[in-house]
């Protein structure tokens, strides 16, 4: 038995450059693990089951089908439990999350795949997932699947979620192209240096627009974030959570207090 935690993922930028051939769009971003977790329990056994709390998910969900595609590999089944706090529909990859923490845990207890063969299913069960296994902080290109790892100073967060989620599919059909052009070198550079200046001054979601269409309360939670403190707030992902940077985690933790009758809040900072 061994216990995994799930971390969560922010895009500290995120530019869409072109649709793919595939129907898919490239995109370059930088990703951030923070310290908002789901938490695993993975048991050995011949089957694979998974049971869930905190949330209600489907049954085909991201940890059976990693499961399912690590035991049709290897043989090596699996009983999962997982207690879920990052929200669905937020662009924080919960269940990103939880599919690289079922591959991670399932490696440690076998050590079955080489390191090619898990990014492949990592890959095969969604684009950040590969990015999730390992974690920290990375450049994203391709559909978020070629990485780019670097070593960034430490930031802290506040995550804030109205009550309507974004659809990631439904945001992307209804995308029009071209995007804002997102200087991800600069943020890179940013991040490296500790240059919140540089940062704030480059950092951009080129979904955010589109999304705020779609879910008016996101452009809200970006203000009342503001107005708690936040040194720069953006949405994550394809949303419709929202963080803001603060000067340090006691300021974070202050403006939690501010957030009232927000559906999701928490305080985190960067892993």
């Amino acid at each position: 038995m061994i216990e995994e935690k799930a971390l969560a993922k922010l895009n500290l930028s995120l530019g869409v450059l072109y649709k793919r051939v595939d129907g898919y769009h490239a995109i370059d971003s930088v990703m951030q693990t923070v310290s908002l977790f789901d938490t695993l329990i993975i048991e050995k056994a011949h089957k694979v089951e998974v049971n869930v709390s905190g949330m209600t998910l489907p049954a085909d969900n991201t940890m059976y089908r990693a499961a399912a595609a690590y035991k049709k590999l290897t043989g090596c089944g699996c009983i999962i439990r997982c207690q879920k706090r990052i929200p669905a529909e937020s662009g924080l990859g919960g269940g990103s999350a939880d599919a690289a923490a079922v591959l991670r845990g399932l490696q440690k207890l076998h050590r079955m795949l080489d390191d090619r063969k898990l990014y492949e299913v990592a890959l095969s069960i969604g684009a950040d997932v590969p990015f999730l296994i390992r974690g920290g902080t990375a450049r994203a290109e391709g559909v978020g699947e070629i990485l780019t790892p670097f070593v960034s100073k430490r930031l802290d967060f506040v995550i804030a979620k109205p009550a309507d989620g974004v659809p990631t599919k439904a945001l992307y059909q209804s995308l029009g192209l071209p995007r804002p052009h997102v200087n991800t070198l600069q943020v890179m550079r940013a991040l490296s240096l500790g240059d919140k200046e540089l940062l704030f001054a480059n950092m951009q979601n080129a979904l955010e627009d589109r999304a705020i269409e779609m879910v008016p309360s996101i452009a809200d939670i970006k203000k009342r974030l503001i107005e708690c403190g936040a040194q720069k707030a953006m949405m994550t992902g394809s949303g419709s959570a929202v963080f803001g940077i603060f000067e340090q985690e006691e300021t974070a933790i202050k403006a939690l207090d501010m957030l009232e009758s927000v559906d999701f809040k928490c305080a985190c900072h960067s892993m």
